[in-house]
């Protein structure tokens, strides 16, 4: 029996209510489908909620008090051992298409303490026309970074294909705030969520030639903010018919006291919180009435169905290949976005299911039951380690997550008891860890009081 291939498909900053098969007015046509195909996981858990940390925790099968990447910001070092790093050795075709953000993205020198994924290096644009990995062990690399309109999603590759294309970035990028939202002129044809499904169906093309299994990590950027989107997806969804999340009254009445200061943008008064340099992400956005709520949250949906229009792309590509009866293919995010709910915006603190909890759906040749929904805890920890007991290759020392194999084809299956996360969102001391169970979470604020 030849080597099981694995495509897993990411997206960023995703609710995990915000697919289909948990919203019906909300059009995800694909990937539910591939749900309808495989498993349903209702109980899957981010490892940290936000980018770096989450996703290199994917990259390395390690928590981020073990890789040393515990928030944005933080870059993991040039050689560190990797999943793919095995799967090269293992005879496999590995590939990275679209974001990867496993080092910091802001403004910094290229060099020995510099990153590879900041400013100015990502305008690089003669470097990237040549280079196409390796990259943490990816033998091939097709990258982008940030977010929709921002300033420096035009950049690496896509940005060096908008050129290609004959796109003046200038007049589509860079032009808007970090918590915009509504309609994009950029063309659709030129959007970021093309370019990662053409990569990605490049890539199976790559591997397909070199007759060798493939592992393909395809990373997408939405629904992420800024919340815009090109028609007809910016207009795809009424704004009545989508939800307001607000504030309860009194919710944080019995929280400790950096919610309520988070959500009303004061200081919180704890100087490991307060400092010049912090990546709490979440806020309070004070001018989101309820109208505004809903439009935003039209806005997002239109970005989640839209990048499900190019998830389906890259499905049928695998079955004009005849290649499903032989590939794992996992849908998951790297954590959840509160999007107004408890008075909150975006992605980090504070430890509420919008943000902990993400999608995940298992499809799996062998599945046992199609179609179903498991109980079983997922964590974005254990992917790397279940991949390689997919490839038979061995699992190395180092690795903490589980084997998920046995729970991603029988929902009767549980691999792990508990799935925890971690956030320490500053240079201080200050530190969080969420211990989930079937029935409970407990978190532990590390020396404080509360």
């Amino acid at each position: 029996m030849p080597p099981m291939n694995v495509l897993l498909i990411t997206s960023d900053q995703h609710r995990w209510d915000a697919m289909g098969y948990n919203n019906p007015a909300l059009r995800t046509p694909h990937l539910d489908a591939l749900a309808g195909r495989g498993l349903i996981a209702d109980r899957a858990y981010t490892c940290n909620p936000v980018c770096t940390p989450a996703r290199v925790s994917i990259l390395t099968g390690q928590y981020p008090s073990r890789h040393g990447c515990y928030t944005i910001g933080t870059s993991l070092p040039m050689g560190y051992p990797t999943v793919p790093d095995v799967l090269n050795d293992a005879g496999y075709f590995t590939a990275l298409c679209g974001k990867a953000h496993f080092q910091e993205c802001t403004s910094q020198p290229l060099g020995p303490s510099g990153s590879f994924e900041a400013p100015p290096h990502i305008y690089d644009f003669d470097f990237f026309a040549r280079w196409n990995g390796p990259y943490f062990g990816f033998r091939h690399a097709r990258l982008a970074i940030d977010h929709s309109n921002s300033v420096n999603a035009a950049s690496m590759h896509y940005g060096l294909w908008l050129r290609e294309q004959g796109i003046d970035p200038s007049k589509y990028f860079g032009r808007g705030q970090y918590a915009d939202f509504g309609r994009w002129d950029l063309p659709e044809e030129f959007h970021n969520s093309r370019w990662t499904a053409d990569e990605t169906i490049g890539a199976i093309d790559r591997a397909r030639s070199a007759n060798q299994p493939f592992f393909i990590w395809s990373s997408f950027q939405d629904p992420h903010n800024p919340v815009v989107a090109p028609e007809p997806w910016a207009s795809l969804y009424d704004p009545a018919d989508v939800p307001a999340y607000g504030l309860r009254e009194g919710e944080f009445d019995d929280k400790p006291p950096f919610y309520r200061a988070i959500q009303q943008c004061t200081p919180t008064g704890d100087a490991d919180l307060d400092t010049d340099k912090n990546w709490y992400c979440v806020r309070g956005l004070e001018q989101m009435d309820d109208a505004a709520t809903r439009r935003l949250t039209a806005i997002y949906w239109g970005m989640v169905s839209l990048m499900d229009h190019h998830i389906g792309r890259i499905l049928r590509k695998l079955e004009q290949d005849g290649l499903m009866d032989n590939t794992i293919v996992v849908f998951t995010t790297d954590h959840g976005d509160y999007l107004g709910n408890h008075g909150l915006w975006w992605k980090g603190l504070p430890t509420y299911e919008d943000m902990q909890r993400i999608p995940f759906v298992i499809y799996h040749p062998h599945c046992r039951t199609p179609g179903a929904r498991t109980q079983a805890l997922q964590s974005l920890v254990d992917i790397g380690p279940t991949i390689l007991a997919a490839a038979g290759a061995a699992v190395p020392a180092g690795l903490q997550g589980v084997n998920q194999l046995s729970a991603w084809t029988d929902p009767a299956v549980a691999a792990r008891d508990w799935a925890m996360v971690e956030y320490r969102p500053t240079e201080g001391a200050f530190m969080q860890k969420t211990l989930v169970t079937d029935r409970w979470k407990l978190v532990v604020y590390h020396d404080r009081s509360y």
